[in-house]
Order: structure tokens, then sequence, then C-alpha cells
């Protein structure tokens, strides 16, 4: 990740999120952005990235066809609570200008933050624009960031019939106000609206003891917590903890049901994501050999498909070959590392500290 300026403005550049715009703004009086570089200070955390801890989802997708300038969406967030901010938004205005998600201190101080982030390139392809944005937020670093006057907006410039989709969590030390808006937030768009749910997130065990053993889950299934307008739990995370033999094949499988689908998913830290497939047809996601922990793995539901999407685990035996290169590999590390205990992981035995 490299930093540079341009002017007075902050570009941040990094495989997450190329092209886009993470700066500063101060407001003037017309509340319009002037592009007047405030401090900055950014720490960039790496690695593979779990999902953060989700106290709230903040579904911004209503109204999804951005017909006019304006703000569409708004909401108070507490400090010290987590949000995780999913938006996606058809700009049908027949004009460019800026798009920003926008976050200020309530009470007017310095804005601190830590913030994960998962943003689309502005794209006319509404489902290429969300896998795109699960796939960059699911392998996106934690920054902390501090507005010294209070302020920070993600913001990109977006064209005519482009899709702006995304997905951000944010923790700040206080109170703060979210304002997501197209050109400029003078005014709240009509009818706009933003749905919160508590604790977004579900662990599923997937416990697969026998050769053949297969369980099925669905995942985006409209719950009673969504509202009943919602057809599917967008940006809802899904952690699957799949308890199998160590050294067995475990398959997963998916197919959409609810329409033309693909799936984007963290196994082990390692990001995987297929191409789009016609809905009811079914295909292999992933296929590795389970650890001594199983095997985990994380997706969500994303924006430009419909919901649900079936997902299917199946245990089988590994061939003798199979069997005998993994565990060849384990005491392989063994004897590297003799004074650690070493555990397969999906694909390659990895160390346990």
């Amino acid at each position: 990740m490299t930093f540079c300026t341009k002017r007075r403005n902050l570009v941040l550049r990094g495989a997450s999120a190329p092209r886009l715009l993470l700066v500063l703004f101060t407001l003037r009086e017309n509340r319009s952005p002037s592009l007047t570089f405030l401090a900055l200070l950014i720490f960039a955390c790496v690695a593979t990235m779990p999902a953060m801890a989700q106290d709230y989802l903040l579904f911004c997708n209503q109204p999804e066809r951005m017909k006019i300038p304006g703000a569409y969406a708004t909401a108070k967030l507490a400090a010290g609570k987590s949000y995780t901010i999913f938006y996606h938004y058809n700009n049908v205005s027949g004009e460019s200008g800026p798009f920003v998600v926008g976050l200020r201190n309530a009470q007017g101080g310095p804005l601190r933050l830590v913030a994960r982030q998962g943003l689309a390139d502005a794209q006319r392809d509404p489902a290429r624009a969300g896998r795109q944005a699960m796939a960059r937020y699911l392998s996106a670093p934690e920054n902390q960031l501090v507005g010294t006057k209070g302020f920070a907006q993600f913001a990109y410039p977006l064209q005519p019939g482009q899709i702006a989709s995304g997905i951000l969590t944010v923790e700040c030390e206080s109170d703060a106000l979210l304002r997501i808006y197209f050109r400029h937030d003078r005014w709240d768009v009509a009818h706009s609206e933003v749905n919160p749910m508590e604790n977004p997130r579900r662990d599923v065990d997937i416990i697969l003891a026998n050769e053949g053993d297969e369980e099925y889950y669905r995942i985006g299934q409209p719950e009673p917590a969504i509202k009943r307008n919602l057809d599917g739990a967008y940006g809802m995370m899904y952690r699957f903890k799949i308890a199998a033999p160590e050294g067995w094949k475990v398959r997963v499988a998916f197919s959409p049901r609810g329409g033309h689908g693909a799936l984007v998913g963290s196994v082990d830290g390692n990001l995987k994501q297929t191409p789009m497939i016609a809905a009811s047809q079914w295909r292999v996601f992933y296929e590795g050999v389970s650890g001594a922990n199983g095997i985990s793995l994380t997706t969500a539901p994303f924006g430009g498909i419909a919901y649900p999407v079936e997902m299917h685990f199946r245990l089988t035996r590994p061939s003798a070959k199979e069997e005998k290169a993994y565990w060849d590999r384990v005491a392989a590390l063994s004897r590297l590392f003799p004074s650690r205990k070493i555990s397969s992981g999906s694909t390659v035995p990895v160390i346990v500290r």
C-alpha cells in the first residue's frame, strides 16, 4: 500500500481499493464538499482478515435507483459500536458527480475510527460490482483513521448508468453521523431509508463424521429481524466451522436459487470467488483437505443478485496417494519446526503457535 499527495488531497492506493479516494473534506456553509485536505493519520494493519466484530448491519439500498442528487442514507452511529454499512445504488439520474460515504463526529471533536472497506469500482454490471465489493471487503485490512477536524469520507466519481456498491465496517470512538449521498447532501431524497439489523453474523456448525456425510444450508434467507421488503440478508456474515476427520476431503458446492449468482468467500484466510452461474445450477466452490481443527469458511450475500443460495457440504475419503502426500507434508513441517505443534490446514499444513 502506497500513499501519495496530489495538490492538497490524500490518495490511498492499495489492492483492496484501486482508484478509490479516501479523503477528508471540510464542509462549506452550503455543505458541498471542498477538496481541502485535513490531517489524516492512517495505520495500516496487515495479514489475512478475519471478520470484524459486528454489532449492527445498516442496509442502504432504498431507493436503489438514484434519480436525483441528494442524501440516500442517514444514520446515527453510537460510540464503541461496530457497524457494517452495506450499500448498492444505480445512478439513473443522467448526471455525473461524486458518490460519497461520509462520517462526522456528532460531538464536534476529532473523529477517530477503525475502518475496513470493500468498495467496488464504479461500473455498469450490478452483479459484478457487488461481487467485487465483497471480495475486496473479505481481503481488506483494518485501518485506524483520525480526522482532526471531525470528518471522514470515502468518495469516488460516478457516471450515468454506473453502480455504486460497497461494504464498509466502522467503529468510532465517539458518536458519529453517517450520510451517503450523490453530488451533495443539501436534502434527503424522498422515501430514502436505512434498514438496521442487530448481530448480523451467523456462526454455523457443519459436522461431517463419516464418508458420504452431507449437509445443506441456505444463505441470504430473510429472517424475522429483516424487514419484509428486503429479498435477502445482504451483508450478513456467515461463518461455517466445518468439523471433519483430519486428512479427509471436504467439498463445498453452491446453487443460486433466486436467479443467476456467484459465491465469494474466505477459506481459512484465503479468498475465493466464482464466476456467475445460472439459477439452480450447481458449482464446486471449494474442495480441500480438512485440518486438525477442521475448515473455516466465511461468506456473505453481496449486491446485484437475488438470494437465497443453497450451500452443500460433503465428506469423502481421500485416495491412498492423497492421504500419504498429506501426512508426508505434516511430517516434513514437524522436522523443520520440532518445538512447535504442527497442524494441517485445509490445503497445506500450517504452524499453530
